[in-house]
C-alpha cells in the first residue's frame, strides 16, 4: 500500500541533465544530480546508459561535482568537469570504456571552467574559463581568516556587477580558451572586461565563434550582443555583422555555411515579453532569417518546478546534412522537442504531449535521447526513434521506480476558465490525497514566478506535498505567462496587477464554486513575481484567509535599482526609480500595505541578488508598524533566489515546514 508524499521526499528526486550520445550511437552519457541526505548537500555523477538494451551504470562517481560530459569525435574518450581537485573544477579525460580519469588541465591560477567542446578533428577542446580575482582565491581567504581580517572592500565599475546564484564578478569574466587535448597546454583567446558566450567550432577545426557584448557601455545599453570569430590558435577577433537583439545558444552548421542562434529581435525587450525565436545567419553575416517567428511559439525551456534540471546540452542542434534543426519549444505547459527545416516551414513536435523535456541529444541518424518528466513522474531518460510504425518512445532509466511505487502521486485535472476578455485561463487543479467528493477541503492558489514563464507538465514536489496534506491546489498560467503566444505574454507589460490579477481571481472564483472546496478556508502563495502577486492580491481583496509571499517583489521603486539587473528608464514600466517614480509606486504592493488585513508570512534569503532581501524587510516593517499579522522567515547568504529549488537541503526542508505550519495555523481546525 502506497503512502502520502512526505515533506522530505524532495530529497528522493534525482535531476537529470546534459544528455550526450556517443558518436557510434550505442551509449548515452547523462548527469544525475542527487541529494546526499547525511551531508545535506548535492552531488553530481555521470551515468552511462545503453541506447537500446542493457542496464545503466554509474560511470563517474567522485565526491563533489562531476558534470558536462563530452564525447571525443572518435568516441574513445569522455571529457568532463570535476571539482575533485579543490578548490575549483578542472577538465578531466576518461577512456570511454572505463578506467581512471586524469586531469587534462592544471591551471596555476584559481578559477572555473564551463562550456567545454571538442574540436571536430579531436585534437583540441574549447572552453570558457573565469579566473578568480586574487582577493577571493582560497589562499587569500584562508590567509585573512588566519589573521582574523575581514573580507576586502569591493570596487564596482560596471552597473551589472553581480548575478544571482553566481555572486560578484569583480571585473573578472568568462573568456574563451583553447586546450590541447593531448598535452593540456592552454591558450587564452579573448580578454577584456566583457563576458563571452560558449564557443562553437567551425567544421574544419580552425576557427571558434562566440557571442559577446563588447561595447564600452554594455552594462547600461540595450541588450544587443554580437557574434565574433577568432582563430583557434589565437589572433585577432573578427566581428560578424548580425541583426540587433539578444542572442544565445550559437550553433555552427556542419556544412560550415550558416550560424543558428536563439534570440529576441527587440533589443529594448529587457523582460522577454517577446517569444524567443530561432534565427539563421549566413557565415559572413548580414540579414538573419527568422525561422520560428510566424509560429508564435517560444523557443526554450520555460517551465517552472522544484524538481527538475534543464539544459546542459546544446539548445539548438543541426541535422548532419545541415538541412534541419532540433530545439525545445514551450507551449501550454509542455516543453517539447521540435524540428524545423532550415529552408523554412512550421516547427514539428517530436516528444509527447503532457511532458516537460529537460534536455536532449541527437545522433547523425536522428536518434534522440531526451529527459522527460510529467505531473506524476520526475525526470527519466528516454530514447525517441523513427520506425516503420512511427516515432517510438522508450524509457531507458528508472531512477524513481522504487519511489513512485512507494508514494501516492496525484494527477492534476486541467482547468480552463474564461478570462473575461474572450480568452481562457489555462491551469490545473490538484485534489487532496484520498479525495472524498463529499468533504470540503481548504484551498490554495499557487502563483508562479517570472512572470514570463509557465507552470507545466512536470513533477512539482511542493504542490504534491500540499495536496497530500489535504489542500486543493490551483496553479495556472495567467496572462503574462509564456507558452500561449506573444500577445498573452505581453498583456501585462508594465502593468503587473492588471490582466494577471483578473485572470487568477477568475480562476479562483471557479475553484471556490466547486462543491468540495471550502470558500471560508483559502490561501494564496507564490515566489518572486508570484510573491509580488500574492502581496498585490492581499492589498486589493480580503477574501483569502492567509497568504505566503516568498522572495517577493514588494516595492518596484527600490527593486528597480537594487536587483542584479537594474532597470533603465521606460524599459518595461514607465518612468524610473530616481525622478519619475509614480508608475513604479502605483504598481508596488507596498503602496497598498495599509489595506492588508490578511495574515501574511514572508520568506526571503540574504543571498538573493535577484529580489534583494530589502524587499521583504520593507514589507515586514510596513505591516508590523501597523500592528498587522505578519511573520518573516529569513534564510542566510547560502540561499539565493532559487532557494526553494536548489538551496541547502536542510533549509529547503525548513522552508516547507514553515509553509505547512502557516497554512495549518489558519486553514486547519485547531484540533488538527
Amino acid at each position: 500500500m502506497s503512502r502520502k508524499i512526505a515533506l522530505e521526499d524532495f530529497m528522493r528526486v534525482s535531476l537529470l541533465s546534459d544528455v550526450q550520445i556517443s558518436p557510434d550511437e550505442s551509449r548515452i552519457a547523462v548527469v544525475r544530480r542527487y541529494t546526499d541526505i547525511e551531508k545535506s548537500r548535492y552531488q553530481s555523477e555521470i551515468w552511462m546508459v545503453p541506447t537500446h538494451e542493457g542496464e545503466p551504470r554509474c560511470f563517474v562517481r567522485q565526491e563533489g561535482s562531476n558534470t558536462s560530459p563530452r564525447w571525443s569525435p572518435n568516441g574513445e574518450t569522455l571529457a568532463f568537469l570535476s571539482s575533485r581537485q579543490k578548490p575549483d573544477s578542472q577538465i578531466f579525460l576518461i577512456p570511454a570504456d572505463g578506467g581512471e580519469a586524469r586531469p587534462l588541465t592544471q591551471f596555476k591560477t584559481e578559477g572555473s571552467f564551463s562550456a567545454i567542446r571538442w574540436s571536430p578533428d579531436g585534437t583540441k577542446i574549447a572552453c570558457l574559463y573565469r579566473e578568480t580575482p586574487a582577493d577571493y582565491t582560497k589562499a587569500a581567504t584562508d590567509a585573512r581568516a588566519e589573521k582574523k581580517l575581514p573580507p576586502p572592500a569591493r570596487k564596482h565599475k560596471k552597473l551589472r556587477y553581480r548575478m544571482d546564484a553566481f555572486g560578484y564578478f569583480d571585473d573578472s569574466y568568462d573568456q574563451v580558451w583553447m586546450v590541447d587535448a593531448t598535452t593540456g597546454e592552454a591558450k587564452q583567446l579573448t580578454s577584456g572586461e566583457f563576458a563571452c558566450g560558449a564557443p562553437v567550432w567551425s567544421p574544419d577545426s580552425g576557427t571558434l565563434a562566440f557571442l559577446s557584448d563588447r561595447r564600452d557601455d554594455w552594462d547600461v545599453l540595450s541588450d544587443n550582443n554580437a557574434l565574433y570569430t577568432v582563430p583557434a590558435e589565437g589572433g585577432d577577433i573578427t566581428l560578424i555583422p548580425s541583426p540587433v537583439g539578444s542572442k544565445f545558444a550559437l550553433a555552427w552548421s556542419p556544412n560550415g555555411k550558416t550560424f543558428a542562434y536563439a534570440g529576441n529581435p527587440d533589443p529594448e525587450d529587457w523582460w522577454g515579453t517577446e517569444n524567443t525565436q530561432l534565427f539563421l545567419l549566413p557565415i559572413d553575416g548580414g540579414e538573419a532569417i527568422n525561422l520560428t517567428g510566424h509560429s508564435d511559439m517560444s523557443v526554450g525551456y520555460e517551465a517552472i518546478s522544484d524538481s527538475h534540471d534543464v539544459g546542459g546540452s546544446d539548445l539548438i542542434q543541426w541535422t548532419a546534412d545541415s538541412a534541419g534543426l532540433f530545439f525545445p519549444v514551450s507551449v501550454r505547459g509542455d516543453v517539447r522537442l521540435s524540428f524545423i527545416e532550415a529552408k523554412g516551414g512550421n516547427p514539428f513536435p517530436l516528444s509527447p504531449t503532457g511532458h516537460e523535456m529537460g534536455d536532449f541529444g541527437i545522433t547523425p541518424h536522428e536518434i534522440a535521447a531526451v529527459t522527460l518528466s510529467s505531473h506524476i513522474a520526475p525526470q527519466e531518460l528516454f530514447v525517441l526513434q523513427n520506425t516503420p510504425n512511427g516515432l517510438v518512445t522508450t524509457q531507458r532509466t528508472y531512477f524513481h521506480k522504487a519511489f513512485l511505487e512507494e508514494v501516492t502521486v496525484i494527477e492534476p485535472e486541467v482547468v480552463e476558465v474564461p478570462n473575461g476578455d474572450g480568452g481562457l485561463v489555462h491551469g490545473w487543479l490538484l485534489k487532496p490525497a484520498n479525495f472524498d467528493p463529499a468533504q470540503k477541503y481548504p484551498f490554495v492558489l499557487y502563483i508562479h514566478g517570472g512572470p514570463h514563464a509557465q507552470y507545466g507538465a512536470t513533477f512539482f514536489h511542493e504542490l504534491q506535498y500540499l495536496a497530500a496534506e489535504g489542500y486543493v491546489i490551483l496553479f495556472t498560467n495567467p496572462r503574462g505567462s509564456k507558452g500561449y503566444g506573444k500577445a498573452h505574454t505581453a498583456a501585462i507589460k508594465g502593468d503587473w496587477g492588471g490582466k494577471d490579477y483578473q485572470d487568477v481571481m477568475l480562476a479562483t472564483d471557479y475553484a471556490l464554486s466547486l462543491d468540495f472546496v471550502d470558500a471560508t478556508r483559502t490561501a494564496v502563495m507564490g515566489g518572486s513575481y508570484g510573491g509580488f502577486m500574492t502581496a498585490w492580491i492581499v492589498g486589493h481583496t480580503p477574501r483569502f484567509t492567509c497568504a505566503i509571499a516568498d522572495r517577493l517583489v514588494g516595492n518596484l521603486v527600490s527593486m528597480a535599482g537594487t536587483c542584479d539587473f537594474p532597470w533603465p528608464s521606460d524599459a518595461y514600466f514607465k518612468g524610473d526609480h530616481w525622478s519619475r517614480i509614480e508608475d513604479l509606486w502605483k504598481h508596488s504592493p507596498i503602496a497598498y500595505a495599509g489595506d492588508i488585513t490578511t495574515p501574511l508570512l514572508l520568506i526571503h534569503s540574504d543571498g538573493d541578488l535577484r529580489c534583494p532581501h530589502g524587499q521583504a524587510e520593507e514589507f515586514f516593517s510596513a505591516l508590523r508598524l501597523q500592528r498587522k499579522v505578519v511573520e518573516y522567515v529569513r534564510y542566510p547568504e547560502a540561499c539565493t533566489h532559487g532557494m526553494s529549488r536548489n538551496g541547502p537541503p536542510s533549509l529547503r526542508l525548513h522552508r516547507l515546514q514553515e509553509n505547512v505550519s502557516w497554512l495549518g495555523r489558519w486553514l486547519k481546525p485547531k484540533e488538527a
